[in-house]
């Protein structure tokens, strides 16, 4: 196997680890790894509309309607009219999803200290650079639309 194919071969062993793993951790918030990052992004931007979350987030607007639609039905999002828009919601976290977010914060933490385990802050840091610079690459060759 040559060296692009152990990158691809890793990258996706480590997403689908992460999805089990996160699944199983935050199914005591009624969360999955489709909707936690929803609601940590509105934790941070609450007021936003859809739209933007999905942009936000990274997803097309079909998943991110599921997506809201699920934490709205399990009480951890409210849509409310924007004054400025009457079309468009804009869209808060409950209390109760407030509530939970430390809970959610550690359990994605413990992850990342288990597939960094062994790693010294520098690997850390070089990885996340690394990752990071993947990442733009992908945001490149999708804006050459």
């Amino acid at each position: 196997m040559d060296k692009r194919s152990f990158l691809l071969k890793y990258v996706a062993i480590i997403y689908r680890e992460s999805q089990g793993y996160i699944d199983e951790a935050l199914k005591k918030y009624n969360l999955s790894f489709g909707t936690y990052p929803f609601l940590l992004a509105l934790y941070n931007n609450e007021g936003i509309s859809q739209n933007i979350l999905s942009e936000y987030v990274k997803v097309d607007k079909s998943f991110s309607a599921r997506a809201i639609k699920k934490l709205i039905e399990i009480g951890y999002v409210e849509k409310i009219v924007n004054n400025e828009d009457s079309r468009a919601y804009k869209l808060y976290l409950t209390e109760n999803a407030k509530d939970i977010v430390p809970g959610v914060l550690n359990e994605l933490d413990g992850w990342l200290n288990m597939i960094t385990d062994g790693l010294e802050e520098t690997e850390k840091k070089n990885a996340e650079s690394l990752l990071e610079n993947m990442y733009k690459n992908v945001e490149q060759f999708n804006t050459k639309d």
